[in-house]
């Protein structure tokens, strides 16, 4: 087993304010299609699995989401009065400070529309009438997820996140439907890894689960503001103890309304490690958030290993452009360093998104939740930012022709000689073009080939380490 090794002091505790709690919110007990075992294990309600999920190695809060209609799985299941005796049940055994119970729903069906886990709904949301009776207290039709997301954010605690999404689900959410405010309102994550649903494991052995980091891409190229988290989606008594994976909510303390409020401010990460600590900013902002900033990226990562044991092989930033229906890329990343420090130079009037994704030595993956930044334009000199056929006097550089249809020349006179890296991006902010050169004491004249540049606007950014020494417009006709 792995033992707890509390560091005193860090240097770079950038999350200082913030402690890190582990557990997982996708799970089920006989109240739906859960505690297959309970005729062995003696655990059946919301209430005993509670107690057994909070003596489960590094568990700091349970979610059980319960399947929100009868028939799950061929199964007798949920039932109104079913919903409101797992709330009841829940509060009774939340124990803030020291572990904490959340009891939701889990909305949908696999066949028809796809599952989503939701916490704070303002009471059992379905379709069914048994007996000629509602099974729910707020009617929403099979696989109209369009009424379900306004039906949740009439409830301002309400949160939910994506159970193992496949292509199709919740109305293609990720696969052409438009982008849907209503949905990006009350969605906060998606399942990275979910599973194994059916696992009777209780040593902590099982392998880590299913992969679903493709959606999680998907999610962020169309503009969600998701993050990611692991889901153990349990159906036996195993309420912790199948895998050593976590989702970890960083939250003031453990309370229920601190982590209800993290996991809507999307400060969470998914780790396939039970107690690694990653400390992550942007320009001071905490995963998670959405910012407004009139500087570049500003990235800083630690990652704080517990143990002592599990070092890092590798440290990639992600980045993308949200809405632009293209995954995220590497922007840049380390080997066998716990951190890692990057500015990205990025364009006014541009908006990005930034998160890590983390492998330990052991093959343990850990992701973040993004950053998203929108760049707002600082007060320049019009020579400082756009130059065309002249030479000025504050920059000392020329960039023409411009408009340029083939050839872009550029000249530069440089103090000393010095390495400098050049980016050209194109007007969504993506990168074209980048070269490392090397700069001369005096005049240095260079020229790009341009003339497979689609027609439009481009930067021509020239850099030393994280200064800009030229930072152009030119179009490209």
């Amino acid at each position: 087993m792995k033992q707890l090794f509390f560091l005193l002091f860090l240097p770079w505790m950038t999350n200082a304010q913030y402690n890190f709690y582990y557990g997982n919110i996708h799970s089920h007990t006989e109240y739906s299609d859960g505690n297959k075992d309970s005729l062995s294990s003696g655990v059946s309600t919301p209430a005993g699995s509670y107690a057994y999920a909070k003596g489960s190695y590094h568990t700091d809060f349970w979610g059980i989401s319960e399947h929100n209609h009868y028939n799950a799985n061929n199964n007798p299941g949920m039932l109104l009065s079913r919903y409101a005796d797992g709330l009841s049940q829940a509060d009774n055994a939340n124990d803030n400070g020291t572990f904490v119970c959340l009891y939701g729903m889990e909305f949908g069906t696999i066949s028809q529309g796809g599952h989503v886990v939701t916490y704070g709904s303002p009471g059992l949301i379905g379709w069914e009438d048994i007996a000629g009776s509602a099974n729910y207290d707020i009617y929403c039709g099979l696989n109209d997820f369009t009424t379900y997301w306004n039906i949740l954010n009439t409830a301002p605690n309400c949160f939910s996140t994506l159970a193992h999404p496949n292509s199709g689900d919740y109305n293609n959410l990720l696969n052409g439907a438009p982008y849907s405010a209503a949905a990006d309102s009350n969605i906060v994550g998606t399942a990275i890894r979910s599973g194994s649903a059916f696992s009777t494991t209780v040593d902590y052995s099982d392998p880590p689960a299913s992969l679903y980091e493709t959606e999680y891409k998907k999610c962020l190229a169309r503009g969600y503001h998701v993050g990611p988290t692991i889901d153990h989606d349990n159906h036996y008594t195993t309420f912790g103890r199948t895998v050593q994976g976590r989702t970890v909510v960083l939250a003031s303390v453990l309370y229920r309304d601190s982590i209800i409020a993290a996991y809507k401010q999307r400060r969470f990460y998914a780790s396939d490690d039970w107690n690694t600590k990653v400390h992550y900013t942007l320009n001071g902002q905490h995963m998670g958030s959405i910012n407004t900033t009139k500087s570049n990226s500003n990235i800083s990562i630690a990652v704080e290993d517990v143990d002592m044991t599990d070092h890092v092989s590798n440290i990639e930033i992600y980045y993308g452009i949200p809405g632009s229906g293209i995954y995220p890329s590497i922007l840049i990343s380390n080997s066998n360093s716990d951190t890692i420090n990057y500015t990205h130079n990025t364009i006014a009037g541009e908006s990005y998104y930034y998160y890590a994704k983390i492998t330990q030595q052991d093959g343990d993956i850990i992701w973040t939740s993004p950053i998203w930044i929108n760049r707002i334009a600082t007060p320049v000199s019009v020579e400082e930012v756009f130059t065309s056929n002249n030479t000025s006097n504050n920059t000392n550089y020329t960039l023409y022709p411009n408009p340029v249809q083939d050839k872009l020349n550029v000249m530069y006179k440089s103090a000393k000689q010095s390495k400098a890296m050049v980016r050209i991006y194109n007007a969504a902010g993506r990168e074209v073009h980048f070269e490392n050169i090397t700069l001369y004491e005096g005049d240095n004249s260079f020229s790009y080939d341009v003339s497979c540049f689609a027609s439009g606007q481009y930067y021509y950014v020239l850099q030393i380490d994280h200064e800009r020494l030229i930072d152009a417009r030119f179009i490209k006709y």
